[in-house]
């Protein structure tokens, strides 16, 4: 058996999980029991197991039947639910997120691996929880399913999946009802004397990761041929192959670690790709043998001859979420270069790992090197790049594939950067692989050497290699960086004592240099630091990425180390420099000093700004709000007296510009702080406590008018304490189906802001969006530009509840560029029916990235 928990310790964990009583639970037992729904068996360590199905009967139970009486009939009625026919078509009640994607693929609907067809309710719950169970789907059901409902006040049930439908993250949700000639349960049945209970007129939810749990204590047979482990096909066969091979192994248990941490990297990976769109994907780009997909970024002012970097991703990463960990995306804003990022996709490897260690994917002219090459010709000739500044990087199997691209294709690329990566032909299958991955490969430099030289005809010059590997790494052993340098030294003619040694950042550097004194390979090794990139992200022009799992925040930003070490910030280009920069250097005009603000929509449309130096794109640039910024929500009206005065001084040069950043700097002149002397004394004489006392006062709506705001059906909620961090909010509301009025009804506000060059929304928000009454009811949440939906959440036939506060970050709206625009929230409902259909949100620190101004503030 597998787990072997017994059925009475069970439904004590069961009513644990639930929140239940467990004398409740052990009564619903009972009545199993002497229902003949399971048979009996001793109590205690003589209890039989608890299996999926067994587990699935009582969950029933527990969610629907309203009384302990009721339970035996509410298992028989509402696991012969059926499913309903709208769950297979464009009717089936769906939450929607984001906007709608305008692409090829836009009106398709991604395919699920977990497949119910033809299940009744409570087949389909029996194989979820078998699939839980079991070690090689349970990342799997955490990655589709969303959760499950259940309706007390009518036999209606659905399994909600997360999913893509027209371009858009969703959840959708697959109903199950009563047949043609089944009878509702005797409760609900007003012919066998039933009586609703308006009370109990609900339904109950259980998340995903409840049910996980759940799956993890029941118990498998022996063989675990289970009918839904084989309905996933070959996926999770290729997984369940691994697993076993590996199993056999002396290093099993650290493969199982491996891909327990990858189930959190395919999650986040999976989250970005919902939501990321600063790459764009290319279809057509050669024969494709290795049947990768190719996507790419090219910054908008791309200067003549640009290098070109090929970034290459690690297992259950896609090229989106490589992308926003690593950053390289905003170093090729900043200084003007190419991206391309090959992808992997998952039918060529069930961890969407680069298959660096089968032959057929690590020889000249064959799979995925050959994809890789055909990618790298097809930018070369699109965007008239520089074919001799043409390097490859990449982590973990991307590390690996890097190497493979460097020996087959070294007159391609001019440098690599190996991260967390293997030596070229360490392993020839997985078996071979997962000894080089978790013990290395040891051979003489000459043998590593011969591997790379008998890859190509090419004679030389040979590319440049940066190695960067944690010395904490448990998922690919730091040997492996140790024999990479001894195949790159043995190319390059040098010996294994390196040139140079040195700390950078508080990590070890090592260096190789060539006979002219040119640094042909780099070393770092970065201590206590486990599997995955090394990141330093923040907003400082050495900064970049984000922090995710396998990106590691250690304080050294391996893209910019690397960036460097191939010399692409030699210099920067003028055609890439960001509009803060460029703004300084034009001698700091009011103009240009706005252009590179961050401006906060507070919840008085007020506006607070914040200089900022450098461009940000990422969302950890708004993941908590400085000091500076909450502090202007104590401004009346966003009016910064001491800014203007400081601002005027400077103008009129009797200040020294920058001193104004606070009212105690010790750059004023003889250390007095004149703009503040100068707004105390008119606060002594009651002129900004006037303003500061006409604010207060003032009646929220006419506040939300003042500072810009126009529209109806929002309010602004002051000192309320269920805002992000306390204060004030904006909530709107709208419903349809009550007071005799059904259709579509909105309700926005909206306000003009003038956008600089490359403008990004952030803001948080908590949404209450009830549309369950039928396929056909709705309630949404938008944001929108200029009428063009940015953000939208949409639920459809289903109840979407934030229970707490979401943050949205680095919404892109470049596409309005230095445009005066008008911002829109909008909250709306539809009803068919005379049932309230309603959608509430609540919605706090709304800010603009690089805004230049706010209209009527």
């Amino acid at each position: 058996m597998v787990n072997g928990l017994a059925r009475y310790e069970f439904s004590e964990r069961l009513a644990d999980i639930l929140g239940e009583s467990r004398r409740d639970l052990r009564f619903r037992v009972t009545l199993m029991v002497t229902g003949g729904l399971v048979a009996p068996g001793p109590r205690g360590r003589g209890s039989p197991p608890a299996s999926p199905q067994y587990a699935a009967q009582l969950l029933i139970g527990a969610m629907a039947a309203p009384q302990q009486s009721q339970t035996l009939e509410a298992i028989r009625c509402y696991s012969d639910l059926r499913p309903n026919a709208s769950a297979a078509c464009g009717n089936a009640p769906r939450v929607l997120f984001g906007p709608a994607m305008v692409t090829a693929e836009a009106g398709q609907r991604s395919e699920f691996l977990i497949r119910l067809d033809g299940l009744s309710f409570g087949e389909a719950l029996a194989g979820l929880l078998e699939l839980s169970c079991a070690e090689e789907t349970r990342a799997i059901v955490a990655s589709e399913l969303f959760g499950i409902r259940i309706n007390r006040g009518c036999p209606v049930a659905s399994l909600q999946f997360s999913a893509c439908w027209q371009g858009r993250r969703a959840v959708i949700s697959h109903t199950y009802g009563l047949a043609p000639d089944a009878a509702p349960p005797a409760w609900l049945d007003p012919q066998r004397g039933g009586v609703v209970d308006p009370g109990l007129l609900h339904t109950v939810f259980l998340p995903v990761r409840k049910l996980i749990e759940i799956g993890l204590l029941t118990t498998l047979s022996e063989d675990r041929s289970t009918p839904m482990l084989n309905k996933l096909g070959h996926k999770v066969a290729a997984i369940k192959k691994m697993a076993e091979l590996a199993a056999k192994t002396p290093h099993g248990s650290r493969w199982e670690k491996l891909l327990s941490a990858l189930t959190a990297v395919q999650a986040w990976s999976e989250q970005v790709d919902a939501q990321e769109n600063r790459l764009l994907e290319v279809t057509a780009f050669g024969s494709n043998p290795g049947e990768l997909r190719m996507y790419c970024h090219v910054p908008e002012r791309l200067p003549a001859n640009a290098p070109l970097v090929v970034v290459l991703h690690g297992c259950t990463q896609s090229a989106a979420s490589y992308n926003k960990g690593s950053g390289w995306s905003t170093l090729a804003d900043r200084y003007g270069f190419a991206v391309l990022f090959p992808q992997q996709n998952w039918n060529n490897n069930p961890l969407r790992c680069f298959n660096w260690f089968k032959p057929e994917d690590h020889d000249r002219e064959k799979g995925e090197p050959l994809s890789i090459k055909q990618m790298v010709d097809r930018m070369l000739s699109d965007y008239g790049l520089d074919r001799d500044r043409v390097y490859v990087t990449g982590t973990s199997s991307g590390g690996a594939m890097t190497n493979v691209m460097l020996a087959t294709y070294p007159e391609v690329f001019a440098g690599g950067a190996v991260i967390a990566g293997v030596p070229y032909r360490t392993a020839k299958g997985l078996r071979e692989g997962l000894e080089s991955i978790f013990q290395g490969r040891s051979r003489s430099p000459r043998e590593w050497g011969e591997l790379v030289r008998a890859a190509s005809p090419h004679p030389g010059p040979w590319p440049k290699v940066s190695v960067w590997h944690g010395d904490a790494d448990t998922a690919v052993k730091p040997v492996n960086a140790e024999e990479t340098i001894k195949q790159w030294a043995d190319i390059h003619g040098l010996d294994l004592q390196p040139t140079m040694q040195m700390m950078v950042d508080g990590y070890p550097r090592r260096v190789w240099q060539g006979s002219g004194g040119e640094e042909l390979i780099e070393s770092y090794t970065v201590t206590g630091m486990t599997h995955g990139a090394a990141l330093d992200p923040g907003a400082e022009p050495h900064q970049c990425g984000t922090a995710a799992p396998f990106f590691n925040a250690v304080g050294i930003s391996s893209t910019h180390r690397i960036a460097d070490f191939w010399g692409l910030l030699a210099e920067r280009p003028a055609s890439a420099r960001d509009p803060a920069t460029a703004g300084q250097e034009a001698g700091r005009s009011a103009r240009a000093s706005t252009a590179g603000s961050t401006h906060t929509i507070d919840d008085f449309g007020q506006r607070t700004c914040k200089e900022d130096a450098t461009q940000k794109t990422g969302p950890e640039d708004y993941a908590s709000g400085t000091q500076e910024q909450r502090s202007g929500t104590s401004r009346p009206f966003g009016l910064d007296v001491h800014g203007i005065i400081s601002a005027s001084l400077e103008a009129a040069g009797l200040l020294k510009p920058g001193t104004s950043n606070r009212r105690s700097d010790s750059k004023a002149p003889l250390g007095i702080d004149v703009p503040g002397i100068i707004s105390t004394a008119l606060e002594a004489a009651g002129v900004l406590k006037g303003i500061s006392q006409r604010s207060a006062s003032a009646a929220p709506e006419a506040m939300l008018k003042a500072s810009g705001w126009e529209g109806a059906g929002w309010e602004l909620l002051l000192d309320d304490p269920r805002a992000f961090r306390g204060g004030s909010m904006l909530y709107g509301h709208a419903s349809s189906g009550d007071h005799g009025a059904l259709g579509a009804r909105a309700q926005s506000i909206s306000r003009r802001i003038k956008l600089g060059s490359q403008p990004e929304l952030s803001y948080v928000r908590r949404l209450d969006l009830n549309a369950g009454v039928n396929d056909y009811t709705s309630a949404s949440f938008r944001v929108l530009i200029d009428g063009q939906v940015v953000d939208e959440v949409t639920a459809i036939g289903m109840v979407h509840q934030e229970t707490e506060w979401l943050r949205q970050a680095a919404i892109d709206l470049e596409r309005f560029a230095n445009r005066t625009v008008t911002l829109t929230l909008e909250v709306a409902a539809c009803a068919n029916s005379y049932s309230t259909v309603y959608a509430k949100a609540w919605v706090d620190q709304l800010m603009i990235h690089n805004a230049v101004d706010l209209a009527c503030c």
